[in-house]
């Protein structure tokens, strides 16, 4: 009975050990998208090299998803992801040792490399440290804390710059660069892949029999699914869901602010507490759903929120009524996020997660890229309305996908199938 009560834990020491790693991460990274924009503009005197530091970062990151994933698998997550870690510490440290703008944007990009390491393998981490049957509450729960510094991070690092002077920048570096290094030693921490070799080796030279020792297993594997570029073919639908679904939803990071603008609409940084509030709400409420019943009753109405949310949002014109279109866009985006992500886990092979956590993040940023080219398109070709009603369109096209592609239904039909014929 003990045995079985540590199995189904979900607040282990490396779980919890993981969660705060990765808020040190995600902390520098809230502290910097708000600010080096800023930096730049000041040492250059134009607003052009500012989304160059945005350009090189994404591109970095993206380039790093797929191989990173891949190496932790073959080599294991923790090294991959203190190696990220050292790099995001690193880049930090060298932001305040030069002005030089080439110099910056290689930094950068490093910056972008290291945290595209750090979140591939953390996601991985999760995965591997949560009981299978709880994997939706922990994604969720792990991504809680996100939710909350994504909301207070960037008031307080313009706070740390407020005097716009070299020196408050260098502070700012300065400060996170201590915070990459705690995050360095937490992730250090990390002790399952080393229990699990030890428990591998202790099993391997048991005698066979009744002294043979009890140990904590491998994760059950699933049978072995082909790849295309590395990636299992039975996560592929989830991952075309993901990415139509992140084409539309790149309209609300990229454009609110210039849509509330147009409208004439004030205080729009109310619409973004209220909708992290939103997401907050969603990952304490939904997850345990998910785990307990099915993904399809948490992601098909959330995705069909998420469209009808982005369909009305042209409609508002006050404050008031942007954050009541805040607080549904929330719950339905906090819904949906954790388990898209806790489904494409349960579906690959545990051999296999650092893939499967690089094509979510590639998916989201191939996703958030595209979308904003094509959104920002939209815009200047028409106006702000047809940004949200398009992203309404490619919501509703990524609910499609998922019930006729990637839906639990679907999916549990087609292994059903699969085992009978099976010999």
């Amino acid at each position: 009975m003990e045995s079985n009560k540590t199995k189904t834990s979900l607040f282990t020491f490396d779980y919890i050990v993981a969660m705060i790693g990765n808020i040190g991460t995600n902390l520098v990274n809230s502290f910097f998208f708000p600010t080096l924009p800023l930096y730049m503009e000041m040492l250059t005197g134009t607003a052009f090299y500012g989304g160059m530091m945005t350009a090189m970062y994404s591109v970095a990151a993206l380039a790093s998803r797929p191989v990173s994933g891949a190496l932790s698998d073959r080599f294991g997550r923790v090294k991959l992801l203190v190696l990220g870690t050292v790099i995001c510490a690193v880049s930090c440290g060298l932001y305040g040792a030069t002005t030089s703008v080439v110099i910056l944007l290689g930094i950068r990009a490093l910056n972008g490399l290291g945290f595209g390491i750090n979140s591939t393998c953390s996601g991985a981490v999760v995965a591997d440290v949560v009981p299978n049957e709880r994997l939706s509450e922990g994604i969720g729960y792990f991504g809680l804390f996100g939710t909350i510094i994504q909301a207070a991070a960037p008031g307080i690092a313009l706070a740390i710059v407020a005097g716009g002077e070299v020196q408050h920048f260098r502070s700012l570096f300065t400060i996170t660069t201590g915070i990459c290094v705690f995050s360095v030693l937490v992730n250090s921490q990390l002790r399952y892949e080393r229990r699990r070799k030890q428990q591998q080796s202790e099993k391997g030279t048991a005698i066979a029999g009744a002294d043979e020792p009890e140990t904590e297993a491998e994760p059950d594997d699933q049978p072995p699914s082909k790849t295309i570029l590395g990636y299992e073919t039975r996560i592929l639908p989830l991952i075309l869901v993901l990415t139509i679904q992140n084409l539309g939803q790149s309209g609300i990071m990229g454009y609110l602010t210039l849509f509330a603008k147009w409208k004439g609409i004030e205080n729009v940084g109310l619409y973004f507490t209220f909708s992290a509030c939103g997401v907050f709400c969603a990952r304490l409420m939904f997850s345990k759903i998910a785990d307990r019943r099915s993904a399809d009753l948490v992601i098909i109405p959330g995705l069909a929120g998420l469209a009808l949310c982005h369909a009305l949002l042209p409609f508002t014109n006050s404050t008031i009524s942007l954050v009541a279109m805040a607080i549904p866009m929330g719950l339905c985006n906090g819904a949906v996020a954790p388990t898209l992500n806790s489904t494409l886990f349960k579906r690959c092979s545990p051999r296999k997660r650092g893939a499967a956590s690089g094509a979510y993040y590639t998916a989201l940023d191939i996703g958030n890229g595209l979308g904003a080219l094509v959104l920002g398109a939209i815009a200047d070709a028409t106006d702000y309305r047809y940004v949200y009603w398009t992203a309404s369109v490619l919501v509703a096209l990524s609910l499609v996908a998922y019930i006729l592609s990637a839906s639990d239904k679907r999916y549990n039909a087609k292994h059903a199938v699969k085992e009978s014929l099976a010999p």
